[in-house]
């Protein structure tokens, strides 16, 4: 009898841990369905406030679609040109993380190697920082 006590309370577990996970997963998409929601209005203010700019003078004449297009148009550009300095930047960062994870052994390393080692570990910690940063996000929706 102690054997199938023993399942039922490991069954019990299984299915509270099941919940658990869902509400979980929930409340990260919910945070993120939040977010995006937040994030597009935010982005939309700013290319037409961007757009608005570039026409100066002419804008009280232009539609919102068009200035948001204009807006978008010179954020694209300015992030091309800005790829080849935070592509950079991006991979001097993951070499310094490498670095830090290997420690002592960072020295006999190859750089590519030690980017790598920096990507899984960033990977890793930002991913919890989102996941968290979604399931706070969640809350409050639901709330």
């Amino acid at each position: 009898m102690g054997e199938l006590k023993e399942l039922r309370e490991e069954r019990a577990n299984l299915v509270n841990r099941a919940k658990s996970l869902a509400n979980t997963l929930y409340l990260a998409g919910l945070g993120a369905y939040s977010k995006a929601n937040e994030k597009s209005e935010e982005l939309y203010g700013h290319y037409l406030s961007t757009g608005a700019q570039a026409y100066g003078d002419e804008a009280d004449g232009k539609s919102k679609l068009a200035l948001a297009s204009r807006g978008l148009l010179l954020s694209a550009r300015q992030l091309i040109d800005e790829a080849p300095r935070k592509r950079q930047e991006l991979y001097e960062n993951l070499v310094a993380a490498g670095k830090e994870q290997r420690g002592e052994k960072a020295e006999s390393s190859n750089e590519f190697v030690l980017a790598g080692v920096g990507a899984v570990s960033t990977v890793r910690e930002q991913g919890q920082k989102l996941l968290d940063e979604l399931i706070s996000a969640g809350e409050k929706e639901r709330t």
